[in-house]
């Protein structure tokens, strides 16, 4: 029996407390639940056992397997519930791969769709490849997410855990999620020319049905799922190796050490310090002190120094001024764009308006306006060069219209 939505939240809302609580349970049983309920109820609320069957009638909570009288959070509320805390479980490349295969798929179902000229096959192929883009695009944006949450909980390390647990635990996200992923992403691998080639198809399609309204429409909107999935993904990995990578490389040498010192230390207890030969290991044959004072001779030292006066030391020289950086405001240059809406080329009216604050701030600007979410973006099939203080940009053309 379908939920009433609005029920359902102002359910939530009531008893946020008491569900969140039960998140990070595994189960619980028929005592436990009353009590919690009883402890989360709010003054003058409903009975305890009338929220308890609601948790049931909601599909909040449902029967283990294994056990009666025993309850655990269904799988929809909990995702919802990670999304909301933003404590995201990693996807590994396998699943990202069967979504690459159900893309392959898709696109077969499309080729033959737009040779046969079956709009109606065409508009369900096209909402199955904008539905897996976006599945891939925010798995990968909860790995990202779900990454950071434990590099900072390693660094932080609030658990007390050994060097070598938590080498083994970074290890295991290094070698299960961020290896793999890097050789999916690679633009020599099959996943960069799967997505080449559904771009193709989806370019073809929109010239065969350039006068078809709705579907060039659709074949435009499943292209820029597409182009936001390939520029996502790639930032979203690369900011996880960022975080990952000087964590891993300084726990690797850290438990390399661990284990070097536990393996003497076991050696030394079972055989003495001299089977250990650090003589002939380092190298030192006779050991010798050069260079060192008697009591007397730095008694002595001291003496001389007692009643020495420092010189006042010579003032720095002050350093030539260095003429002020010419900046972009950020908000102002957004608010100046959105009001020239419709722009046919982001780069060249960036020019025209701020080419006298240098390349590398233009630069920073279109990558500002590139990478937000300011209106629909199209790019232009030619290249078209950009004359910037001896400075010469090829790129294509960037249109963006206001968002209807």
């Amino acid at each position: 029996m379908p939920v009433d939505p609005y029920t359902f939240f102002r359910f939530a809302a009531q008893n946020y407390s008491l569900l969140r609580d039960l998140y990070y349970r595994q189960s619980v049983g028929d005592a436990d639940l009353r009590e919690l309920v009883v402890r989360h109820r709010v003054e003058n609320g409903p009975t305890p056992d009338y929220i308890a069957g609601q948790l049931v009638d909601f599909s909040i909570l449902e029967a283990t397997p294994e056990a009666t009288a025993s309850y655990e959070m269904t799988r929809p509320v909990r995702n919802l519930l990670r999304f909301l805390l933003k404590e995201q479980r990693l996807t590994s490349a396998a699943v990202i791969q069967g979504y690459l295969a159900d893309l392959e798929q898709s696109q077969a179902e499309l080729e033959a769709a737009i040779s046969e000229s079956r709009p109606v096959r065409i508009e369900r192929a096209l909402n199955e490849i904008g539905e897996t883009l976006e599945r891939i695009r925010q798995d990968s944006r909860a790995n990202r997410e779900a990454v950071i949450n434990d590099v900072l909980s390693l660094k932080s390390n609030q658990d007390r855990r050994s060097a070598r647990e938590r080498f083994e635990i970074i290890n295991r996200l290094w070698t299960h999620y961020l290896e793999p992923l890097r050789d999916l992403i690679d633009v020599r691998k099959a996943m960069d020319a799967g997505l080449d080639s559904l771009d193709r198809v989806l370019r073809a399609g929109a010239k065969t049905f350039d006068l078809d309204g709705t579907l060039s429409r659709e074949f435009s909107r499943c292209r820029v799922r597409l182009l936001r999935l390939r520029r996502e993904i790639g930032i979203d990995f690369h900011e996880c190796l960022r975080e990952v990578e000087p964590l891993y490389e300084s726990l690797k040498r850290d438990s390399e050490l661990v284990r070097g010192a536990v393996r003497a230390l076991e050696r030394i207890g079972k055989e003495g310090l001299k089977n250990l030969a650090l003589a002939n290991q380092l190298a030192i044959s006779i050991w010798q002190q050069e260079g060192l004072l008697n009591n007397l001779a730095l008694e002595a030292y001291l003496h001389g120094v007692r009643g020495y006066i420092p010189r006042v030391a010579t003032p720095l020289a002050t350093s030539p001024s260095v003429p002020d950086r010419l900046l972009i405001d950020p908000k102002i240059m957004l608010d100046k764009l959105k009001k020239s809406m419709p722009v046919d080329d982001v780069l060249y009216w960036l020019v025209t308006n701020y080419g006298s604050v240098g390349p590398g701030e233009v630069l920073r600007a279109y990558g500002r306006i590139h990478g937000g979410d300011f209106g629909k973006r199209i790019f232009s099939e030619m290249e078209r060069s950009y004359e910037l203080e001896d400075v010469t940009l090829l790129a294509h053309p960037l249109r963006i219209e206001a968002t209807v």
